[in-house]
C-alpha cells in the first residue's frame, strides 16, 4: 500500500494548492486483526474514526490543479493532524483516549486486547507520522520553488454532534496562518451557494498541520482548514448514523448535496490562486 498517497495534477494544470486530507484513512493497519480489538465491534473504528466521506469531495481535486496528499490509514492508529506528543501514558504504556493515537474509548474501556508500548508507538510514528510531514514540507516546497507563493487547504468533513449546526468552518488561527482575503474567497463561494459559513469556531481554528504549516509572512506559506459538516453529506440522521457505523455499515450518501460542495470546491480551487498571487504581491 502506497503510503502517503500523493495525486499530482497535469504539468500545465498545476497550481501553488496543496491540499491534505489527514483524515481520509478507513483502513487499519496491516498487522491488525478482528481478534486484535478488545470487543469484535470495534472493529468499526478504523471506519468510524475517519472523516465521513471525506474522499467524495477532495480527493480528485488534483484534476482541478491542486496537489493532494493524504493517508490511507485510520486515524485511530496515527492521527497526522495532531501533535506528535499528543498522547497519555502511564508506566511504559500508552492509554490515550484521544490525541495522535486512540488505545481507549472516552470511557476509558481499551480498544485493543494488547496495551500499546511507548517504543511501539515510537515505531509507529517513525513509519507514519514522520513521513507525513517530510511529504507535506517537500510539497510545499516544490510548489513555492514553482509559483513563489502556495497555499495548503487541510480538507476535512466534521462530526456533526461536534460542529452541531454549523454547516462549513473555516479555520486560519484566528487570520495568523492565512491572509485573510483568501479566507474570504473561500467563505464567499461557499455562502454564494447556500452555505452557512463560520470562521474559527471553538475547536476548529485550525489543527496541527494548519499551525505547523501556515507561515505567510515568512515563508509565504499560506494555511486554512475546511471543515464541511458530515451530517450535510449523507440521508441518515446523527444517531441513525452512529448507529450505522457502530455495525460496520456505510450509510446513505446525499448526492446532491455532496455534488454541490465539490462544485464549491473546484471554484475554490479556480479562484484561490490569482488571489493568491495578489497577496503576495
Amino acid at each position: 500500500m502506497d503510503f502517503p498517497i500523493i495525486r499530482h495534477p497535469a504539468p500545465a494544470k498545476c497550481t501553488p494548492v496543496l491540499v491534505s486530507v489527514p483524515h481520509y484513512g478507513t483502513q487499519p493497519l496491516p498487522h491488525v486483526t478482528r481478534e486484535d480489538y478488545s470487543e469484535p465491534w470495534f472493529e468499526t473504528f478504523a471506519y468510524g474514526f475517519a472523516d465521513t466521506f471525506v474522499g467524495d469531495l477532495y480527493s480528485d481535486l488534483h484534476e482541478h490543479g491542486a496537489t493532494v496528499l493524504t493517508t490511507p490509514f485510520s486515524r485511530i492508529f496515527v492521527d497526522v493532524n495532531r501533535r506528535r506528543d499528543d498522547f497519555e501514558h502511564q508506566d511504559g504504556e500508552v492509554r490515550s483516549r484521544r490525541g495522535v493515537v486512540r488505545t481507549h474509548t472516552m470511557r476509558d474501556v481499551p480498544i485493543f486486547r494488547q496495551p500499546l508500548a511507548l517504543s511501539d508507538l515510537e515505531e509507529r510514528l517513525r513509519a507514519l507520522y514522520d513521513p507525513y510531514y517530510a511529504t507535506l514540507e517537500r510539497l510545499l516546497v516544490e510548489l513555492y520553488r514553482a509559483h513563489g507563493h502556495v497555499l495548503l487547504l487541510d480538507g476535512h468533513t466534521g462530526s456533526p454532534r461536534r460542529m452541531k449546526d454549523h454547516q462549513v468552518i473555516i479555520g486560519t488561527r484566528h487570520d495568523t496562518t492565512c491572509a485573510p482575503r483568501l479566507a474570504a474567497t473561500v467563505a464567499e463561494i461557499f455562502t454564494r451557494h447556500g452555505f452557512e459559513v463560520h470562521q474559527n469556531v471553538s475547536g476548529y481554528s485550525g489543527g496541527n498541520i494548519v499551525a505547523t504549516f501556515g507561515q505567510p509572512r515568512t515563508r509565504r506559506v499560506h494555511a486554512l482548514q475546511l471543515e464541511v459538516n458530515a451530517s450535510l453529506l449523507m440521508t441518515t440522521t446523527r444517531d441513525e448514523f452512529i448507529a450505522q457505523v457502530s455495525r460496520g455499515e456505510i450509510p446513505l450518501k446525499a448526492d446532491a448535496n455532496i455534488a454541490r460542495v465539490r462544485r464549491c470546491l473546484q471554484e475554490v480551487l479556480a479562484a484561490l490562486p490569482a488571489v493568491l498571487a495578489a497577496v503576495g504581491d
